[in-house]
């Protein structure tokens, strides 16, 4: 099927009080494997891409056909998501080859630079009919392809003024997540998470949750988490596969590409079917 509408997705989760899965991937192994776990489990995916993503796999427009090509053959709805970008270009380039969301991130600039930069970034997505993604706070960590900057926890109050000032359609928060796997100390701030969604009518949206529990992962859920992000254990499990492959094979490159995709898809399929996941 076409690639499918990402607002209506995360929409539906929110609903359902629960989160669509979406998985950073880096190349087309990856993106293939997490269709196919999508296919698996019955349930809708959004595949993205960060910048060291976009890079590995050749490009926006490379990404872009890929996935459409993918997902024209998947019986479940598939959407295509642009993960960290922060220039209004990037987004321009993403809108023209397709991407059915965008983000972006302004999260280590100053509070009214990071405004502006998103009410621009809105007025764009909006007139394409394309949902955006911003993040307040900054979730900090090692995830390649991500703006880096000291951790800074996002703000109740702050995350409400936000949220009406810019119009953005979810905004993703800094609550004790981190990219890269690792969490921080203390795991997940689940006062602050409850205070953010009690303030903030947008879905929310939890970067880094590779580190977090599943019951940390339920409890935001259930407090107004409707898309979920997982990049470093997809990538973890391709290399893992590969590693494994490789150290039998050496030579064998394409068997181990396929080894690293067969784990990938295990990996989504644990993901999709969790608890949480719509």
């Amino acid at each position: 099927m076409p690639l499918a509408d990402a607002r209506a997705l995360v929409a539906e989760a929110a609903a359902a009080r629960r989160a669509v899965v979406a998985g950073n991937v880096s190349t087309v192994e990856m993106a293939r494997a997490l269709i196919d776990a999508a296919e698996q489990t019955g349930r809708p995916v959004l595949v993205q891409f960060n910048r060291a993503g976009l890079a590995q796999i050749g490009g926006v427009k490379i990404a872009a056909a890929a996935v459409r090509e993918l997902a024209g053959r998947a019986l479940v709805p598939i959407g295509l998501h642009l993960d960290h970008a922060d220039t209004i270009e990037e987004l321009r380039a993403a809108i023209d080859a397709g991407f059915t969301s965008l983000m972006i991130d302004g999260s280590t600039l100053a509070y009214e630079r990071h405004a502006a930069l998103v009410r621009e970034a809105r007025g764009l997505a909006a007139w394409q009919g394309l949902p955006l993604e911003a993040e307040l706070g900054h979730v900090s960590g090692v995830e390649e392809g991500v703006t880096l900057g000291a951790e800074a926890w996002t703000d109740a109050a702050e995350a409400e003024r936000f949220a009406a000032e810019s119009g953005v359609d979810w905004l993703a928060v800094a609550v004790g997540n981190t990219h890269g796997g690792a969490p921080a100390a203390g795991g997940l701030q689940r006062e602050r998470l409850r205070a953010i969604a009690e303030r903030v009518d947008a879905p929310l949206v939890l970067h880094g949750a590779s580190g977090l529990g599943e019951d940390d992962l339920i409890y935001a859920v259930e407090r107004g988490v409707a898309k979920i992000n997982v990049g470093t254990a997809l990538h973890a499990a391709m290399a893992r596969g590969m590693g494994s492959a490789l150290a039998e094979r050496p030579a064998d490159l394409r068997g181990a590409l396929r080894q690293g995709e067969a784990a990938v898809r295990e990996e989504g399929v644990g993901l999709l079917t969790a608890a949480w996941a719509v």
